[in-house]
């Protein structure tokens, strides 16, 4: 029987590695990509096996090697994404997890106008970057309602829980994952980003890169929502010093609503060392030592500079953090984790009434068919 051979256009190939996953020599000792370019007789093009294995290895979707001219991805916001300024290509990883995401929040939107039609995000461009950051900071906490849990006693876990479950209540779905889908031969880079949100008037949603440290989730978390409260979409891959103008305002209301000036003060102590003192302030209001001493300096509360200490301490405790291996997590706590709340019934809700087949519906938690009824009796539970 003969083999089905297919031209594809040479540019697209070439796109393909440009913006695929493996690099141009892996896939040159896998595959005759001189001769699929530069085909000198049918015998040259490749098969439709050859074009579904190399889909799968560039991560680009198989229907682009079919089209005639260059696809257009939908993903222009990933291009104001800076690090240190510069501009760079977003990876297939960020790019497949902001389609996941918007598939989510697509149905997430229809669910709820179907739901109540004038449903509306309440809460959007309710402050500009002109407006001061120690008042926007207090406005933020009263939302949130936090003044009661900033400075307590608690695990970074139960304050990001805390958090997320505040702001998922203003109606932003807040979602996290540390790989493409369920893919763990796919992780997330933080140093390609740290977070992101997709916004929309009915339904924001906010990712969190959960390959992040706890800490740094938290100050994301705040981050993504000022982003939210103004009405931008936002690629974030920043520290807390870098030097932009909107994103340093951002900065200072998020260090402003996890180390509001008065708490800071209050749980300070000059019996301690500034070290020493920094140190436990980053403890109390989950924050690095460095946002905490860049927080500390601005209050004008010790008298030396502590943030290069801080920095230094800092990378060398996560030096030896990456030199820990990390323990294996409960695969239904995982799953579960990764998805917001409130998206998460709403699913339940849709195949439990019909509306949705079960395969569907195991398919929108990130299950399979064969963990989805465990899965949602354990959400039920928690809630």
């Amino acid at each position: 029987m003969a083999v089905l051979r297919i031209p594809v256009n040479p540019e697209i190939i070439d796109w393909a590695i440009s913006n695929g996953e493996k690099n141009e020599s892996e896939l040159l000792k896998k595959y005759a990509l001189s001769n699929w370019k530069n085909p000198q007789t049918d015998h040259d093009y490749p098969t439709f096996k050859q074009i579904q294995n190399f889909s799968r290895d560039t991560r680009i979707p198989f229907n682009y090697f079919f089209k005639t001219e260059l696809p257009r991805e939908k993903n222009e916001f990933v291009k104001f994404r800076t690090v240190n300024n510069q501009g760079v290509q977003p990876s297939r990883r960020l790019i497949d997890t902001i389609y996941d995401m918007e598939m989510r929040q697509a149905w997430m939107k229809d669910y709820l106008l179907d739901q109540n039609e004038s449903t509306k995000f309440q809460f959007e461009h309710i402050f500009n970057d002109k407006m001061d950051p120690a008042a926007v900071s207090k406005d933020v906490i009263g939302i949130l309602d936090l003044s009661d849990t900033l400075g307590i006693a608690m695990s970074d876990d139960d304050f990001f829980n805390i958090l997320r479950t505040k702001i998922s209540a203003l109606g932003i779905l807040v979602m996290q994952n540390g790989v493409v889908g369920t893919n763990t031969r796919r992780p997330l880079d933080v140093d390609e980003f740290r977070a992101l949100v997709l916004m929309d008037s009915v339904v924001p949603l906010i990712f969190i890169n959960s390959r992040d440290s706890k800490k740094a989730k938290i100050f994301s978390l705040i981050h993504e929502l000022m982003h939210a409260f103004l009405g931008n979409n936002e690629v974030l891959n920043v520290s807390p010093d870098l030097d932009l103008v909107n994103e340093r305002w951002i900065n200072q209301v998020t260090i402003n609503v996890l180390m509001p000036a008065d708490k800071v003060k209050e749980l300070q102590s000059d019996k301690y060392s500034p070290e020493d003192n920094l140190t436990h302030l980053s403890k109390k209001f989950h924050t690095s030592l460095v946002a905490a001493a860049i927080r500390t300096q601005s209050l004008r509360l010790f008298e030396n500079k502590l943030v290069d200490w801080a920095k230094r301490r800092q990378a060398e405790e996560l030096r030896l953090k990456s030199e820990q291996k990390a323990p294996g997590g409960d695969f239904y706590n995982t799953a579960i984790s990764r998805i917001d709340r409130y998206y998460a019934n709403a699913v339940i809700n849709a195949e439990s009434s019909g509306d949705m087949a079960i395969a569907k519906a195991a398919s929108m938690l990130g299950v399979t068919l064969k963990t989805y009824h465990k899965t949602v009796d354990k959400i039920l539970e928690m809630a």
